[in-house]
């Protein structure tokens, strides 16, 4: 017994290895088959190299405030050029891996089946590269921080969820709401008793995180985002997003709190908002929710999406669900062997029920108990409902999407390089100067390293019939933000206009203009009026710009003159 055991444990093993392959190998051979975006990849690889080459350290805070873009753009300089896309990538693939050997240690098979299987997890690792990425290990790191009660580690961990983006510093201040709701619990999550002085630290911490987390978001939204935003910057509350609810963060708490019927019916008549809030539990089968103090990490993020009236935000398709990950996983692996008892005494309640209702006779009443009891039916309708939600849900090989030619993003041609791709990238390399002065604005999925590492990269159509305005950082020092935040001034920024000297167009690629595509399925445009826009403008291009390559729908235009 103890031998067949001990084979189980290894070949359980050796299938996480398998899967951390795939899992790891899969958007790189969807970066080198040029499956990435500019939108984010790319944006987040120019910032980078600014910030490492440039010293441009003000484009972390520029649009959101990613104080950890500070420390990945002193490692961006040590890297070798051609290969930062796939170490950015590959990063983060391992950073998500990570908690699947520390899972399985701790809690078994099921609990890291399901998290390899969760649908999030493979669309943060195949929708190019975001730091969100990186609550994931962290928020895991406090859970299992907290259960083991090495309540410092958990602080630190909770703690540095604030420098990912100013979102997660809510949740950091969750993450303490929780650890002060754990202090008043005598028997919670503990593998052993805490000590009175792990209380003590224990509910200091969790003041800290409340105290540190809603402190920063404060801070980061009445003064880092709008000192380093551009003239035209709305705030960051007031925009398509949040801006029904007011221009300020006060203005939406009041809202919140006054007009809960009106919030209340936001959510309700939205049928996506819905999907959105039951999905992520649905998956695995609601179980998570038996534990639902674990949860409590993921109000902000669920407050966040549901007050939102941008769709991106609300869509469980997006990197926006990283946050959900860790706290649904662990709050699983801790209710999994409740969820077992009510099912089993539901099962027999059940199968008694039909007995005595004379469905079934005596003999079969004890036969299907025992086998049943034999199959361990509840393993058995978990798995088959975990790989259901895989299949229907994920990105993952066996996905529906992945079989299907559908998405341009995520089928399975996405990660197979042909001869057109080894075209494309040997046009680009001889045509599109390295000089990073060199402007180039291009297709928002067409992206490359190649691309990306220079001074100004735009997505088309910036800088091609308006100028586009470059922003001097000199007035933006630490002087200045010092100034800011005392005074309230903050002088103008020094701006210079500038066009796009090369553009790059694919049109066997979904259509975009900036960031706004034309819902791209089977190879063609679904929206007939963003195709038209699209190609509208690029005849606009074409006539300030001049073809100098051309090649089965792939083209680089050149400026004419400037």
């Amino acid at each position: 017994m103890p031998r067949q055991i001990c084979r189980k444990k290894l070949f359980i093993i050796d299938v996480i290895y398998f899967l951390s392959a795939v899992f790891f190998f899969l958007p790189m051979l969807k970066l080198y088959s040029l499956h990435s975006s500019f939108f984010d990849l790319g944006v987040l690889e120019n910032t980078l190299y600014r910030i490492s080459y440039n010293n441009e350290w003000q484009l972390a805070f520029n649009g959101h405030v990613h104080g950890i873009a500070l420390l990945y753009g002193l490692i961006y300089s040590a890297i070798p050029a051609a290969i930062t896309s796939y170490v950015l990538i590959g990063s983060q693939s391992s950073f998500l891996i990570l908690p699947t050997f520390i899972i399985y240690r701790q809690f078994g098979w099921p609990s890291t089946f399901a998290y390899i299987a969760f649908f999030p997890l493979w669309i943060n690792n195949l929708f190019d590269f975001h730091f969100d990425h990186l609550s994931v290990p962290l928020l895991f790191g406090f859970y299992f921080s907290l259960m083991k009660m090495r309540v410092g580690y958990a602080i630190f961990f909770a703690t540095l969820l604030i420098f990912i983006k100013e979102p997660f510093a809510l949740q950091a201040a969750a993450c303490g709401i929780l650890m002060i709701y754990a202090f008043f619990k005598k028997d919670y999550i503990w593998d052993a008793s805490p000590s009175k002085q792990d209380r003590k630290w224990m509910f200091a911490g969790g003041m800290w995180l409340v105290i540190a987390g809603f402190g920063y978001f404060y801070f980061a939204i009445h003064y880092l985002l709008p000192f380093f935003a551009r003239e035209n910057w709305g705030g960051a509350l007031s925009n398509e997003a949040f801006g029904w609810l007011g221009g300020e963060l006060s203005q939406i708490i009041k809202a919140i709190i006054s007009q809960p019927n009106i919030i209340a019916w936001e959510i309700v008549s939205t049928p996506s908002k819905l999907i959105y809030l039951t999905i992520a539990f649905a998956a695995l089968a609601f179980i998570p929710l038996l534990k639902i103090s674990l949860l409590i990490p993921i109000i902000p993020l669920l407050g966040i999406a549901l007050l939102s009236r941008l769709t991106n935000y609300y869509d469980y398709n997006t990197h926006y669900m990283a946050g959900f990950i860790a706290p649904v996983i662990f709050s699983f692996a801790i209710s999994i062997s409740r969820a077992e008892k009510i099912w089993v005494l539901l099962e027999k309640n059940c199968i008694d029920i039909l007995f005595h209702l004379k469905i079934f006779f005596s003999s079969t009443h004890t036969l299907i108990n025992k086998s049943l009891q034999a199959r361990n039916s509840f393993i058995i309708f978990l798995t088959t409902w975990i790989i259901l939600g895989n299949i229907i849900l994920s990105t993952s090989p066996i996905s529906r999407i992945f079989w299907s030619n559908k998405s341009w993003s995520y089928s399975w041609s996405a990660y197979v390089p042909n001869e057109r791709t080894s075209t494309i990238k040997a046009a680009i390399l001889e045509y599109i100067p390295t000089d990073p002065k060199v402007i180039v604005t291009t297709q928002n999925t067409l992206n490359w390293t190649h691309l990306a590492q220079r001074n100004t990269y735009l997505s088309f159509p910036m800088g091609i019939t308006e100028p586009y305005q470059i922003v001097s950082w000199s007035s933006r020092s630490i002087d200045d933000f010092m100034n800011f935040v005392r005074t309230g001034y903050r002088s103008k920024n020094s701006e210079i206009e500038v066009f796009a000297h090369f553009v790059l167009i694919d049109l066997k690629r979904p259509y975009f203009l900036v960031d706004q595509g034309c819902n791209w399925a089977y190879g063609k445009c679904q929206n007939i009026k963003k195709e038209k826009e699209f190609l509208t403008i690029l005849e606009s291009t074409k006539a300030l710009y001049k073809i100098i390559y051309e090649y089965d729908g792939f083209m680089i235009l050149e400026r004419k003159s400037l």
